[in-house]
This record gives structure tokens, sequence and C-alpha cells, in this order.
């Protein structure tokens, strides 16, 4: 008999879990709050096991054809010199290694077009009600008349709707790591194509980049905050006052950024903060990605972890008989990469964000070395911590793989 699941969140871990579904021949519905497709274009990053996974998915090729490409970023002393020219996308990644940044506008869509002939996506709806039962879980819908499934999964992100019903109130799992993170698109014409400038002082940081085709122009500011999660993020007022109070003491051109927030269209603004649970399921209820383990931005995994698990779960759930079985072996096999890769986000002395005078020096004399030591090929050896975290967790030959027929 056909089994049926419910996914809520259509960003990265939600398709990806429908693609991999359907593609066992599961009935999938996948609801989503926005009214379509989120087109946010800000960089994400695949890495480590997450790679295996969308080469297994098939979809590889058409991934890395859509590689970004960071224009080069000079990073500012906080009085405003220069103290290097870099490419971002070597500082954060290693493509020797295998890793692909993308934005994640592109991403979502690739995902979402592999998975939309075979999945059924409702957008503009959510969960209103989660009834468990011996035989399923019976939902009520916003919009949509109510519905019985077999399975359903919450890959509905940081502020999950589907945590809240199943599991409790979102103050219990969240954990602030101390900064906010605000990235929206700017006025093409503030800067030059294929440049970029990363300004910072202890405890926070100011960067805009234009690609090289223009496609886009982005502001990227964070700041440690002494309440994080006090301001509302829904508030766009609110949101540029906080902004220019945190920026208030800056020399170089912030002020000239902050004043286009309150005309954008699209505004990302949120704590860095991690999801920390000690289950990730309850009976035919389950979690993935953002919504169970959340890593911070600071990690740069939070999209790998998000591939991987949905992964990981699509073929334990179609391994298993009864969903808790799989939804065990999900957390056996994903819980030591999760809590390995959130400890990643613990460190206080980042390349984008230092926190203190000290870090902030170090981190300064760092980039200013940094292109010596990518020609001479040390550079790599900076990313040892993250390369471990990022490969240790092993996909099984008898995980799903994409059937041949799909791939033509």
């Amino acid at each position: 008999m056909t089994r049926s699941v419910l996914i809520s969140g259509a960003g990265i871990a939600g398709p990806a879990l429908a693609f991999w579904l359907a593609e066992a021949g599961w009935e999938v519905t996948v609801v989503e709050r926005a009214e379509h497709l989120r087109s946010s274009g800000y960089p994400i990053d695949i890495r480590g096991a997450a790679v295996e996974a969308v080469n297994r998915m098939g979809l590889l090729e058409q991934i890395t054809a859509n590689r970004y490409q960071h224009p080069l970023m000079e990073f500012l002393a906080p009085g405003g010199r220069r103290l290097a020219r870099l490419d971002m996308g070597e500082v954060l990644n290693d493509p020797d290694a295998g890793d692909i940044e993308i934005t994640r506008g592109a991403l979502t869509r690739i995902f979402f077009e592999a998975s939309a002939g075979r999945a059924d996506y409702e957008f503009g709806d959510t969960i209103t009600a989660l009834s468990p039962t011996d035989a399923g879980v019976d939902v009520t819908f916003g919009h949509r008349d109510p519905q019985t499934f077999d399975v359903v999964i919450g890959a509905d992100g940081i502020h999950s709707n589907v945590r809240a019903m199943s599991f409790g109130a979102e103050n219990q799992f969240l954990r602030h790591l101390g900064p906010y993170v605000a990235i929206w698109d700017i006025p093409t014409e503030m800067i030059a194509p294929g440049t970029g400038y990363m300004y910072s002082h202890p405890g926070r940081t100011v960067g805009i980049e234009r690609t090289f085709d223009s496609a886009a122009t982005r502001a990227f500011l964070t700041f440690v905050h002494p309440s994080p999660g006090s301001v509302n993020r829904h508030d766009i007022a609110e949101i540029a006052a906080e902004l220019r109070r945190a920026f208030a003491d800056d020399r170089w051109r912030t002020d000239e950024v902050i004043d286009t927030v309150l005309d954008a269209e699209d505004v990302f603004f949120d704590t860095a903060s991690q999801v920390r649970m000690n289950r990730w399921s309850t009976g035919r209820i389950a979690l993935v990605g953002d919504a169970a383990y959340a890593p911070a931005f600071l990690s740069g995994q939070g999209t790998s972890l998000a591939i991987a698990g949905a992964y990981v779960l699509a073929s334990e759930l179609v391994r298993h008989d009864r969903p808790e079985d799989a939804f065990e072996a999900y957390e056996h096999r994903m819980r030591h990469f999760v809590v390995r890769n959130q400890n990643l986000a613990l460190r206080t002395d980042g390349t984008v964000l230092s926190r203190t005078r000290g870090q902030l020096l170090r981190r300064n004399a760092m980039v200013t070395v940094l292109p010596w030591l990518h020609r001479v090929g040390l550079d790599r050896l900076l990313r040892t911590e993250r390369r471990e975290a990022t490969t240790d967790l092993s996909l099984l030959d008898t995980d799903l793989r994409r059937s041949p027929s799909r791939l033509t």
C-alpha cells in the first residue's frame, strides 16, 4: 500500500525530502506558508556528505553549473584602510574538495523543479492542528480540507510551526549565540560590478558586494546584541533602528547602506541561533533540517545538514515499515554528525565576525597573509576542522538512489 507524507516547508530540507520519498513511490504533499518559492539570493554552501547526497539525486552537475561566484572582497580596517583583497569563495570553501556555493534561491528552485512533477505543493497555506492517532496523523490546515497522513515531517525552519505544535514552545530549544544577521538587496549603483567590501569593528561587520554580472548587489550586516531575540524580526522600522544603534560609531559607508533597508523588498533578519533537542521525533511526527538542528550561520553548515538529513531520513523511512523505527535510525545516524557541525558555530573568532579587539587584530593579520598561504597551498590547513566535520557521516550503499530512468 502506498504511504503518504505531509512535509511542512518548501525551503531546502522539505523539497529534498519530497524528492526522495516521491522517488520511492510515496504520496507526497508539501505545504508552504509563503505564496511562492522564496527567492532570497544570499549564498549558501554544500559540503562533505551533502555533496554526495546531491550526486545521488542526479543533480550535482546542475547545481555545479549554477555555482555562485563571489566578487573580490576588500577587507577594511576600522579606519577604512584596505588590508587585503580576497576571493571569499576561496576563503570559505575548498572547491578542490568538492565544496559548492550557490544562492539559496537557485538551490530551492532546482530541488523544487526536480520534485514538483511527483509531489503536490500547496503554497499560501499552513498547518493549524496535528492530531496523532494509532494509524496516522489527522491534519487541519488554514485553507485546504483536513486530511490524514501516515507521517508528518516538519521542515519549516528554525521557527518551526510543526515543532511548536508537537514538542512545545521554541524557547525550550532555541539557543541564541549572541549575534543578529541582516541580509537584503541594495541598489546596484552603490558599488561597481565585481566588487565587494567587508568593514569590521569588534562585535560588528558590514559587508556589501555586487556580482560580476550585476545580477545581485547585497548587504550583509552582523552584530553582537546584548539581548538576542528581543528585536521584532518582522518590523522593518524596528530592524532599521536597531541597525543604526549597533553601527552608530562606524566611520565608513554604513549609514548609507542601512538607509536602504526601509525600501528593500526581501529582508532577512534573525538571530544567529541553534536548535538543540534531545529527540527529533514523537510518534509519527519528525523534524528535519533547521527545525530539528539549526547550526546557525556561523557554522556555514545549515544547508549541508538539511540536505544530508533529508536524505538519511528518506532512506530510513523507506527501509522501515514503522515510522517510529525509521525515526530512531535516522536520529542514531545523524546525531553525532549534527553535534559536531553545530560545534563549529561556537567559536567566537570567525573570519566574518570577531567579537573582541584582540580577535579582530588576529583576523586582520590572517586575511593579510591569506593570499600568500593560498599560493603555497597552506590555506587548506585553516579549514581542517570544518573539513573533518562535514565528512563525518557515512552514507550507505543501501540508501536511496535516483532511478536510472529519471536521469534521462
